[in-house]
C-alpha cells in the first residue's frame, strides 16, 4: 500500500508550523486562515487583516474564511462533548465529580460563554466540549456559535486592517525613523515605569508596620 501521501501531509504540516505567518499567507492564502483558526487563529486573522490593509487580501473573504474555520470546529467539539464527552469523563471519576459540580454553571451562563468564549485565549477548544457535556442544546449552540464566529473573525480581521492603515499612514507621513525614535522613548518609558512602580513594592513591603 502506498503512503506517500502520509508522507507528504506530515512535510506540508512541518514547513506549515515552521514558517512565518506572512510567508504563509502569501503561500496558501486563504487555505491557511481556515485551517489554522480550525485550531485557534486569532493571530493568523489579525495578520491576514495588515495584509489586506496594503491590499494583497480579500478583507471579506479572510472573514469568511476565519468565520468557516472557527465555527465548523466550536460545532465539532461541540458535538464531541455532548455525544462522548460523557463516556470518556466516566473513566475519570475525580474530573468527572468536577464537571458534575461545573455543569450547572455552564448551563446557567451558557449564552455568555457561547458568545464570548472564542474572545478567551486558551479555552477556545476546551469550552464548546464542556458546554456539550452540560447538556446545553444543539440548536441553541448552532445558532449562537454562528453569531459568535462571525463576530469574532469580523473583528480580529477589522483590528488588523486597521492596525495596518495606522502603521502605514504613520510610515508614510512620520517615516521609518520617528517611528524607531517613537517606539524606543515607548520603551524606555516602559522600563523605568516598572522599575519604579518595582521599588515602590518593595519599600512598601519593608515599611515597619504602626
Amino acid at each position: 500500500m502506498d503512503f506517500s501521501w502520509f508522507q507528504d501531509a506530515f512535510n506540508w504540516l512541518q514547513q506549515v508550523w515552521s514558517a512565518d505567518a506572512e510567508y504563509l499567507l502569501r503561500t496558501y492564502g486563504y487555505y491557511i486562515i481556515l485551517f489554522l483558526t480550525f485550531l485557534e487563529g486569532e493571530t493568523i486573522v489579525i495578520i491576514a487583516g495588515m495584509l489586506a490593509a496594503k491590499g494583497l487580501m480579500n478583507p471579506y473573504l479572510i472573514v469568511l474564511t476565519a468565520f468557516l474555520g472557527s465555527w465548523t470546529s466550536d460545532q465539532l467539539m461541540f458535538s464531541l462533548g455532548k455525544y462522548k464527552g460523557h463516556a470518556i469523563l466516566h473513566r475519570f471519576p475525580k474530573l468527572e465529580a468536577r464537571m458534575d459540580k461545573a455543569s450547572g454553571l455552564f448551563r446557567k451562563y451558557d449564552t455568555a460563554l457561547i458568545l464570548g468564549f472564542r474572545f478567551v485565549y486558551g479555552v477556545r477548544n476546551v469550552t464548546p466540549i464542556m458546554l456539550g457535556i452540560s447538556g446545553v442544546s444543539h440548536r441553541k449552540f448552532l445558532a449562537l456559535n454562528f453569531i459568535g464566529a462571525g463576530v469574532w473573525a469580523a473583528a480580529f480581521t477589522a483590528g488588523g486592517y486597521f492596525f495596518g492603515k495606522l502603521f502605514g499612514h504613520m510610515m508614510h507621513n512620520v517615516g521609518a525613523v520617528m517611528l524607531v525614535l517613537v517606539g524606543l522613548v515607548v520603551l524606555v518609558g516602559g522600563v523605568m515605569w516598572f522599575v519604579r512602580s518595582r521599588k515602590k513594592s518593595a519599600n512598601n513591603e519593608n515599611a515597619p508596620s504602626e
